[in-house]
């Protein structure tokens, strides 16, 4: 088995929790936004749902296909023997520190002023009719300023594949999917308490995941010894 199923299948469960705590109160408004637009409600709205949140996991895709691209360069530039573990300690760092923007534990104020064009462009996309405008406004979505995306993103990297960080970040995406697809169509929504705390649940994963890509540096370079878990797949 590929020693990135881990990873996969952190993105998985960041996608689920974070959906759940963190994409209704910052997506949530943004869909019901777009919902409003749409020429039917309820479930019958439910494929123009399904055709928005697909242009927010393509971008998502895209996504991925750089910085999955970005980490197969790093490793095929640093081909030395300790390079790996270097790479994998660098992205431990980066994936914790990107866990604790997104629980609000540090704070990026640079990120939050740059986030300003994509309210004036959101704003020009909701004038476009049909399903154009649809899956323009699903991909603006998937261009949003997130922490929780830029986590995804890096976990993306960390698959050293670009392929690998297409397959991450559309799992992620679907991971997201139910919870918002639900809100969309009004058949359900989760209580606030509930979503803080799914919230923090998901911003902790994703620490934790950074600190697996530490421990996996730290083992290649031999300081700590590999976790195999069973079917031969490297946990770190």
């Amino acid at each position: 088995m590929s020693p990135a199923a881990p990873l996969l299948l952190a993105m998985l469960v960041t996608g689920l929790a974070g959906s759940l705590g963190h994409c209704l109160g910052m997506c949530g408004p943004l869909v019901l936004l777009v919902g409003a637009r749409f020429p039917h409600r309820g479930l019958a709205a439910a494929p123009d749902h399904l055709l928005y949140h697909g242009g927010r996991i393509g971008v998502y895709a895209l996504l991925g296909l750089a910085a999955g691209g970005l980490g197969a360069l790093a490793q095929g530039v640093f081909r030395q023997a300790y390079a790996p573990a270097l790479i994998s300690l660098v992205l431990g760092v980066l994936v914790i520190v990107a866990g604790l923007l997104y629980l609000g534990w540090l704070r990026a104020p640079l990120a939050q002023r740059l986030g300003g064009w994509w309210q004036a462009v959101v704003k020009r996309g909701l004038r476009l009719p049909g399903s154009s405008g649809i899956v323009l406004l699903g991909a603006l979505n998937g261009l949003l300023p997130c922490g929780l995306v830029y986590s995804a993103m890096l976990l993306a990297a960390a698959t050293g594949s670009a392929w690998g960080g297409v397959l991450g970040m559309v799992i992620f995406g679907l991971g997201t999917l139910p919870a918002l697809m639900l809100f969309g169509v009004g058949a359900g929504v989760a209580s606030v308490p509930l979503r803080r705390a799914l919230a923090k649940i998901s911003g902790l994963f994703v620490i934790l995941v950074g600190v697996q890509l530490l421990l996996r540096g730290a083992a290649g370079l031999g300081l700590v010894a590999h976790l195999m878990l069973p079917g031969k797949v490297m946990f770190w």
